[in-house]
Order: structure tokens, then C-alpha cells, then sequence
């Protein structure tokens, strides 16, 4: 029988979370600075406090996600045996891949290496390393934060997600697994009530940092292209206000048409402008670069992931891998309604291995030639994109590389373009999934929710692009998901203990 909340009874998420939202969006308008360091100050010693329970959670993931894979359980088909796929493989994956990514790899993709080289404390820092040993390290711990622990994450989510909607006609919210596998603990409704309504809060608050991720990007992208500059508050705030209509737009639209024509368009301008960057650049030493990246995949997932670096400066661990992980998980429960929500009629399998291995493959492509080519630049070339980011101007640094490169006049406006698709179809996905999940059943898509929290989203990036600070735009990001941390751990005791009473025997047909 179906524990699915009655309808009557369901709390209205949207009243209150929309409500609480918003008024810490007048308060990014009124006193931006004073917001974003607030969150600064308290990320930071969430951080410091729970770095233990952090690091390693995202390679936990992993092993979670590929033992059900592998396991008898990998044959289950989302919806039942009878279901059948709404989308094509093709367009599938380009979902899957736009809706967990956004505009943070063309944002970071030159400066995440640059960044573990100067700031870790395997790069230049020690200098009992060789050169080409510093630059290993830094190209191995950008993609050990953008690889496959940190999509592993995403799919947890999602199959978790899928999983109790789908075989148990649960809500596409994150107390449901929780509800269905544990109906008798006392807990879980007090628990489930709180973890919705931060989950909801934390998408509007997390996908917020994209935005203003987007806005300074575009900008920048406008002022290099026409020499007129886009650095004042006005300009970035059209910018902002032109962005906002078009995600809307998308989250209005059915999922067949909006994120379906969105995810591919972004995804084939993307692999365009790799596919162009790859011929006329370096193509050898990219070729190398990725080898080696498979290999320190192999090889460094598992130290990376128990190397809490203790003894060094905290500033980089802190602001780097455990801010992304914490980030990751903070949109763990959009992504993963999302995920759930494209991916009835697919194999447990199909969707693990899909959400995983596709994803990262392009990581290590991509980062391997952006962040691989701005490396090779600072060892072996003029310094300047080294020079570029170290003064701050990270918006900059992808559109100046491009000019190191023939055709730039074009790659440039292509970029920008790149930078739009990206920020849409993601900030389209999350309106989308808090429709979803403040609509009246939790399960059916809410068009006119879905434009309010668009709006909330966009209000809450104003303090970002005000105060401009890369550490504010981290912090934002996954200040709200400090409690999916442990509602992680929940998750997977949730879909084990499902799983085992679902499915006792061997024998018992999946």
C-alpha cells in the first residue's frame, strides 16, 4: 500500500518557503554585502567543524551508486517492467548532463586547475615538488572536485528520488524516501517536514550563485567583444533582468519543448567550441593531459577523498573541495527530482551508469583542455591568463584564452552564448523541480510556482552580482545545504532498506 502524503494534508511548502525566500531576497537587495558575509562567516565554520564528514561523503556516494548498478537490483525499470522511456537516449543524455552541470564548467574551466596549483598545498606551495609533479596535482584535484565523486552525488539523488516515486508513487521530495522506509520511526515526520522546506530553500539560494556566476560572465563577454563597458551595477543588472526572462520562459514551457530544445542546443555549442578549441590548440598535449587525468582518476579518487590536510593553511581546503561538495549537495535535491523526472522507463543501471560516466567523460575532456591549456601557458607560455586570474578577473580569463587562439571574434560571442544556454537550462530545471515540489501533490508541475521562484532566484543573485566576490558566490552556493550533508547518509540507509524489503530473495523477479 502507498504511504504517499494525502493531498489535504500536505503542508503548503510554497506559502511558507516562498515567504521565507523572500525576505531573504529584500535582504539581498537592501544589504547585500552584509548577507553574503554573513553566509561567508557561517560556511566557514560549518567547514571547519564538519570537514571530517564532508570529504569523503561524495566517494561514499559513488561506491553506493555502483554496488546497486552492479548489483541485482541494477535490472529494476523505473515505473515498472511495462514502462517505457518519454525521451530518446540522445536527448536524455543531454538533459541529464545540462540540468547537474550549469554555466560552472565555462566559469571555472580555465581557472580550476590555476587555482590548485597556486593554492593547494600539493602545488607550487611545495617545493619539494618538481614542476610537472605540481602541475599533476593541480589537474588531478580539479578533476577529483568535478569528476566522478561529485556526480556520483547527483545520481544518488536522482535514483533515491526515482525509485520511491516511481515503484511507490511517493512525492518527488526529499522526506519521501524517508517516509516510505521508515513509517514507524517518530522521527522522520518532524525531520521530513524540515528537510523539504530547506531543500526548497536551498535551491532558490543555491542556483541563485549560477546566476550571478552567468551575469558576471556575460558581461564580461560583452565588454571584451565591444570594447563598451559592462562593469557597472546598471549594466549587470539588465544583464541579470535578461536572463531572468529567458529561464522563466523555459520553465513555463512543458519539459518535452523548453529544457528539451535547451539541453541540446547548449550541449552542441559546447562540444563545438571544444571540438574547435581541441584542433587548433595544443591537440597532443591535450591528448596527454586526458591520459593522465583518466589515470589519476583511478588512482587518486580514494586519497583525495581521506586527505584532510591538517597541518597546511585551511583557506584552500575549505574554500575549495569541501565548498564544492557541500555545493553539490545542496543541489542534490533539485537535480535529483529533476533526474527523476526525465527518467521514468529506465533501468536503475542505465540511469547510474549514464548519470555518471557520460557526465565525468566530458569533465575530463574539457578540463583537460581549458584548465590543461591555461597550465601550459603558465609553465611554458607568456603567464597572461595565470596574470588574469590571480588579479581576480575570473570572468575574463575564458574569453582571454580564446583570444590566444584564431578566430576569436567568433569563439568570443559563442562563449557568451554558451554562458546563456548553460544558466538558463539550469536555473529552468530547478524552477521547474520547486514547482514540482511546492505544488499541491508534490508530484505535478505548477507553471505559476515555477515563475514566482524565478523571480525569488533572481532577486537572491542580486546580492552576488552586487558584491562580486567569488568566495560570496561559493558561499551562497551551499550555505542552505549544510543539512543535506547528513540527509545523504539517510538517503542511502533509505534506498538500502527499501531495496532489501522490496526485493528479499534472489529468486524474487525484479
Amino acid at each position: 500500500m502507498s504511504l504517499n502524503i494525502n493531498e489535504s494534508k500536505r503542508i503548503n511548502y510554497f506559502l511558507y518557503t516562498a515567504i521565507l525566500v523572500g525576505i531573504i531576497a529584500a535582504i539581498a537587495v537592501w544589504k547585500p554585502t552584509v548577507l553574503t558575509g554573513v553566509i561567508i562567516a557561517a560556511s566557514n565554520f560549518f567547514y571547519q567543524a564538519f570537514d571530517w564528514l564532508i570529504m569523503w561523503l561524495p566517494l561514499l556516494a559513488l561506491i553506493v551508486c555502483l554496488t546497486v548498478a552492479f548489483s541485482r537490483y541494477g535490472n529494476i525499470r523505473l515505473g515498472g517492467k511495462e514502462a517505457k522511456p518519454e525521451y530518446s537516449f540522445l536527448t536524455w543524455m543531454n538533459m541529464l548532463f545540462t540540468a547537474g552541470i550549469g554555466v560552472g564548467i565555462v566559469f571555472y574551466g580555465p581557472i580550476e586547475g590555476l587555482w590548485h596549483y597556486y593554492q593547494s598545498s600539493i602545488g607550487v606551495k611545495d617545493t619539494s615538488l618538481a614542476t610537472y609533479e605540481q602541475v599533476g596535482n593541480a589537474m588531478s584535484l580539479a578533476l577529483h572536485v568535478w569528476g566522478l565523486p561529485a556526480w556520483a552525488l547527483y545520481t544518488l539523488a536522482g535514483i533515491v528520488m526515482a525509485y520511491f516515486a516511481y515503484q511507490h508513487k511517493m512525492e518527488f521530495s526529499p522526506a519521501a524516501p524517508l517516509q516510505k522506509a521508515f513509517p514507524k520511526k517518530r522521527w522522520v515526520k518532524p525531520v521530513g517536514i524540515i528537510i523539504t522546506a530547506l531543500a526548497i530553500i536551498s535551491i532558490a539560494l543555491s542556483v541563485s550563485s549560477s546566476v550571478a556566476m552567468a551575469t558576471g560572465q556575460i558581461g564580461s563577454g560583452l565588454e571584451i567583444i565591444t570594447g563598451i563597458s559592462f562593469a557597472s551595477l546598471g549594466w549587470k543588472t539588465i544583464i541579470l533582468i535578461v536572463i531572468t526572462a529567458l529561464y522563466t520562459l523555459g520553465a513555463i514551457l512543458p519539459i518535452a519543448k523548453g529544457m528539451t530544445f535547451l539541453g541540446n542546443m547548449t550541449v552542441y555549442l559546447s562540444l563545438a567550441l571544444l571540438t574547435f578549441v581541441f584542433v587548433v590548440g595544443p591537440s597532443h598535449y591535450f591528448l596527454s593531459t586526458m591520459v593522465v587525468a583518466v589515470g589519476n582518476i583511478a588512482t587518486q579518487t580514494i586519497p583525495h577523498s581521506f586527505e584532510l590536510y591538517l597541518f597546511e593553511p585551511r583557506d584552500w581546503i575549505v574554500w575549495y573541495p569541501m565548498a564544492y561538495w557541500v555545493w553539490w549537495v545542496t543541489w542534490a535535491p533539485f537535480v535529483g527530482v529533476f533526474l527523476a523526472k526525465i527518467s521514468y522507463g529506465r533501468t536503475v543501471r542505465q540511469f547510474v551508469l549514464a548519470s555518471i560516466l557520460v557526465p565525468t567523460g566530458f569533465i575530463v575532456i574539457w578540463f583537460s583542455v581549458f584548465s590543461g591549456f591555461s597550465l601550459l601557458d603558465t609553465i611554458e607560455g607568456s603567464g597572461k591568463l595565470a596574470e588574469i586570474a590571480n588579479k581576480g578577473d575570473y570572468e575574463g580569463t575564458f574569453y582571454y584564452l580564446l583570444e590566444m587562439l584564431p578566430g576569436s571574434a567568433v569563439t568570443k560571442v559563442v562563449t557568451v552564448i554558451l554562458f546563456l544556454g548553460f544558466v538558463v537550462t539550469t536555473v529552468t530545471s530547478a524552477a521547474i523541480s520547486l514547482g514540482i515540489m511546492t505544488s499541491h501533490d508534490g508530484r505535478t508541475e505548477s507553471r505559476y510556482k515555477a515563475v514566482v521562484w524565478s523571480v525569488l532566484i533572481a532577486l537572491v543573485a542580486y546580492a552576488v552580482v552586487v558584491t562580486g566576490k567569488i568566495e560570496g558566490i561559493k558561499a551562497v552556493g551551499s550555505f542552505a545545504g549544510f543539512p543535506f550533508v547528513f540527509l545523504t547518509y539517510l538517503w542511502m540507509a533509505a534506498l538500502r532498506r527499501q531495496l532489501r524489503r522490496d526485493y528479499p530473495t534472489e529468486k524474487k523477479e525484479l
